[in-house]
């Protein structure tokens, strides 16, 4: 059933937290995952305002780049979660924004995520070692600590656009799994 909604990507490099951070978005989401490692994506769906948001996660591994590049097509927004207490990964998670997705202008937020830790480096220090002028926002998915503000952050940017929603079909294996669930 195809409705009109914004597309949002979710994306960045193994382990920063974009499942979780889907799910703390969106209660009723879906995952294809081996193992809690996303092989395929993650889906949701969910209001915001009077906007319907259509919610894909991408895998963060690599070898799953041509997954990266075919879910980040045609993306309305694009939030790339990044582990801010592991910087080791943030150059690759440039390279997802850059050369896998090719954002261009696509209105991007970074979610320093995993603030909850020791080490996690703040925004202002993401946001430089990045050389992103894209809002910075620090999060805990866990908690599901600023994920709203992530969100509410990049809707803004998007209006501002003056984009309209487009006509979404929610992945096959959606209904798939809803029909199993029911049975």
């Amino acid at each position: 059933m195809e409705k009109n909604a914004y597309k949002i990507v979710v994306t960045g490099p193994y382990a920063a937290g974009k499942s979780t951070l889907v799910r703390s978005l969106c209660k009723d989401s879906l995952s294809i995952d081996s193992q809690g490692t996303t092989v395929v994506m993650d889906y949701g769906m969910r209001r915001y305002q009077e906007m319907d948001i259509a919610l894909f996660g991408t895998p963060g591994q690599q070898r799953f780049n041509f997954m990266i590049e075919i879910i980040g097509k045609d993306a309305d927004g694009i939030i790339l979660v990044i582990d801010s207490a592991y910087p080791e990964t943030w150059p690759y998670a440039m390279t997802i924004l850059k050369e896998v997705i090719r954002a261009g202008n696509t209105p991007c937020v970074v979610c320093a995520n995993k603030q909850d830790l020791p080490n996690a480096q703040p925004s202002q220090v993401v946001m430089g070692t990045l050389g992103t002028e894209n809002p910075v926002i620090e999060t805990v998915a866990l908690t599901g600590k600023n994920v709203e503000v992530a969100l509410e952050t990049l809707m803004k940017i998007i209006e501002e656009t003056g984009k309209k929603p487009s006509p979404i079909t929610p992945p096959k294996f959606v209904s798939k799994i809803k029909k199993d669930v029911e049975n």
